[in-house]
């Protein structure tokens, strides 16, 4: 973070130095005639600042424009500049992403409240950890996407949490209460259970190259894990839909995260939960994280900032939720926030739909 700093203060150094008067239109390095606007106007340009790429510091010194108490930029459309993106090797492997996904048993759901229904969102997983101790603990969650691999948060299969927590030790399937087995809700006279849960060992952990766990920001916060043997689905087991590398969520649409998470009465709860929470627009989001030097971009999204309502510490790696036409897409990956539940504070997520190539080129039978 600091060589960030550094950088950014030698790019402000070097656009500083021209104190021309700042002009309405201009041209880009493109070519493309645009606007001169202040850098911190310009998301595409102003989002390419803490990067170190050559290519990109040379695209924004060649689009200075002016300077009037803070730097200008020519400003183009974002067809005209990009980040450097996700690169993977695109191998398109359909057949082992399921058609039959998102769905969940027709039950009658648990209204006005945030407990879920016992086979609600049957592709949410628990990742359990061990330490050196011999002691258990789930402390993250993830989402079933095929019969061998789970999508997950790259801070809950790598770095301090191994050291902290313990080493990966199973993922949980099927589960709703992690106090009783077998789960079951109803009265005395009428109960509806659901099948014992099952684990699985861990195989393979995959995380993403280029995840840093010293960025604070945690730009591509994400990883796969095969399990150790194929799942059988049921009722209580199934796979979450993938969205499409276009999906895009709508700002104000309402989302679902569920997990086992802080609640306000206890630090984990033993039922799985769910809360809806909205989309957050990106400059929104980062009006807030810039205080706290965290940059948003457009592989991440926000949602939240509802008092009350959000994903909390145990739901980290777990899913965001759209549901469309009866299917439920795995829109995000629970990553990060501030103080859950907190009036204004939007969580973090890492958008699916960026890395959907990535986990295909990541998956095998």
């Amino acid at each position: 973070m600091m060589e960030n700093v550094l950088f950014l203060s030698c790019l402000l150094f070097v656009l500083n130095v021209y104190t021309i008067e700042a002009q309405t239109s201009c041209h880009t390095p493109n070519g493309e005639v645009a606007k001169c606007i202040r850098i911190n106007e310009c998301p595409i340009l102003y989002d390419a600042v803490l990067t170190t790429d050559p290519k990109v510091v040379d695209f924004l010194q060649k689009s200075k424009c002016g300077f009037s108490g803070v730097p200008f930029v020519c400003c183009g459309s974002a067809a005209s500049f990009a980040l450097p993106p996700v690169t993977v090797t695109r191998v398109r492997r359909p057949d082992l992403l399921p058609k039959d996904c998102g769905t969940q048993l027709d039950e009658e759901k648990i209204l006005g409240g945030e407990m879920t229904a016992l086979a609600e969102f049957p592709w949410t997983v628990l990742v359990g950890y061990k330490n050196a101790s011999g002691f258990e603990k789930f402390s993250c969650g993830g989402s079933l996407i095929n019969n061998r691999y789970v999508v997950t948060a790259a801070h809950c299969a790598a770095g301090r949490v191994l050291t902290v927590v313990g080493a990966l030790n199973k993922i949980r399937l099927g589960e709703w209460n992690t106090n009783t087995d077998p789960d079951c809700y109803g009265d005395r006279k009428i109960q509806v259970c659901s099948e014992k849960p099952v684990d699985y060992g861990i195989e393979e952990v995959i995380v993403h190259n280029d995840y840093k766990e010293a960025e604070r920001s945690r730009y591509h916060d994400i990883a796969l894990i095969r399990l150790n043997r194929y799942v059988d689905f049921t009722d209580f087991i199934r796979p979450v839909c993938l969205p499409q590398m276009t999906d895009e969520a709508n700002v104000g649409e309402r989302l679902t995260v569920t997990g086992w998470g802080k609640t306000e009465r206890v630090n984990f709860s033993p039922i799985k939960l769910k809360v809806e929470v909205p989309v957050v627009s990106q400059s929104q989001c980062n009006s807030k994280f810039t205080q706290v030097r965290v940059k948003v971009q457009q592989t991440q999204l926000c949602a939240g900032g509802e008092s009350g309502k959000d994903s909390c510490n145990g739901d980290s790696g777990g899913p965001l939720l759209k549901s469309r036409s009866d299917r439920f897409y795995l829109e995000g990956i629970v990553s990060f926030g501030a103080d859950c539940g907190t009036q204004g504070w939007p969580g973090i997520y890492t958008k699916v739909s960026k890395y959907r190539d990535w986990i295909e080129s990541n998956l095998r039978d």
